[in-house]
C-alpha cells in the first residue's frame, strides 16, 4: 500500500473513532492513557474496547497489540492472544517480551492438551505413562497455573507492563 493510502484509512479510522459513542476522545494520546489506566485496573471488558479501538487508530503500534494479547491471555482467549502477539511481531520482532508471552499462552494450551489426554487414556493404555511423563516435567516448569490441582486463577504472562 502506498503511504497516502495509509494516511487516508488512520484518518478515516481516527474519524470514525472521533463519532463512536463509546470512545468519545479529544486524541489517540488520551484513546491511549485511558486504555492503560483500564488494563491496569482489570476493567478487561472497557480495556479491551479501548485497545481495539486503539488497534484501529494506530494499527502499526506493536504496543497497542502487545497488552490486546496480554488482555486476551488474561481472560482465557489464548488463540486471539497468539493472534494478538503475532501482529505486534509483524511490527516488531525483537520485542523478548512478546516471544515469551506467546511461549507462555502455548505451554498453557499443551498444558491442557495433555491433561485432557491423561484423563481421557485408560491405566493400560501405552500413552498413559508418556501423558504422566510429560506432565510430571512440565510441572517443573516455574509457570503459573501448570499444576494438576489449580490453586488460583491463572495470571497473566508476565512481561506485561513493562
Amino acid at each position: 500500500m502506498s503511504g497516502k493510502l495509509h494516511a487516508l484509512i488512520a484518518l478515516l479510522s481516527f474519524g470514525l473513532l472521533g463519532g463512536c459513542a463509546l470512545l468519545p476522545h479529544d486524541n489517540i494520546y488520551q484513546l491511549h492513557r485511558e486504555a492503560q489506566v483500564a488494563y491496569a485496573d482489570e476493567q478487561d471488558e472497557r480495556a479491551e474496547k479501548l485497545l481495539l479501538g486503539l488497534s484501529r487508530a494506530a494499527p502499526n503500534d506493536p504496543e497497542t497489540w502487545f497488552y490486546l494479547g496480554n488482555l486476551y491471555a488474561r481472560t482465557s482467549r489464548p488463540e486471539q492472544a497468539t493472534q494478538a502477539y503475532q501482529k505486534s511481531l509483524m511490527l516488531n520482532s525483537t520485542d523478548a517480551r512478546v516471544w515469551h508471552n506467546i511461549g507462555v499462552v502455548r505451554i498453557r494450551e499443551a498444558w491442557a492438551a495433555f491433561i485432557q489426554a491423561h484423563n481421557l487414556a485408560k491405566s493400560d493404555d501405552p500413552l498413559y505413562p508418556k501423558l504422566e511423563n510429560l506432565i510430571t516435567s512440565m510441572e517443573k516448569i516455574p509457570l503459573d497455573g501448570l499444576a494438576r490441582t489449580p490453586k488460583a486463577p491463572l495470571a497473566e504472562p508476565s512481561g506485561a507492563g513493562k
